[in-house]
């Protein structure tokens, strides 16, 4: 199910959309039909606007382990630099990202349970296009949802 009149997210501040660049729609639409596709799980996958998105939000019906609701929410820039972040109703967070940041890789992880902004490690995503970004993210989410545990979470070599 898709649905382009998702809630609203706030916007970011314009000094960090200067790093991350402007947001590609067609991205965030074709990634938006991959996910829906692709994980099983998935009970809507909405854009903030369906005008100028600046976040996909995917909705899914179970989380990793204990969580029985969770959302993922992606933005991809028209300079291929993107984020996922993975939410549950645990309070867990997690994200890959790909974007200049001082003192840490292009292609970072920010690791549960909390999604610190620092200290962050390499991200072990390194593809750049929105279909492999797409894979490789359900691929990792799918992993600890199997698992039911986050530990080895980014320990995959260059998924998917």
């Amino acid at each position: 199910m898709t649905d382009d009149e998702g809630l609203s997210q706030d916007s970011q501040p314009a000094e960090q959309a200067e790093v991350f660049g402007p947001i590609d729609a067609g991205a965030l639409r074709e990634i938006r039909d991959l996910v829906v596709n692709q994980e099983p799980l998935v009970e809507a996958a909405s854009l903030d606007d369906p005008l100028n998105p600046q976040t996909l939000s995917v909705e899914l019906s179970d989380g990793v382990g204990a969580a029985s609701t969770a959302r993922i929410d992606i933005r991809w820039s028209l300079t291929g630099n993107y984020a996922a972040h993975y939410t549950d109703n645990q309070g867990r967070d997690f994200r890959f990202d790909c974007h200049p940041k001082p003192d840490a890789p292009t292609r970072h992880f920010h690791p549960p349970p909390d999604a610190p902004s620092r200290p962050v490690g390499p991200s072990c995503i390194t593809v750049r296009e929105a279909p492999l970004f797409t894979r490789a993210t359900l691929q990792r989410w799918r992993y600890a949802y199997t698992n039911g545990i986050f530990e080895g979470l980014n320990d995959a070599d260059n998924p998917p």
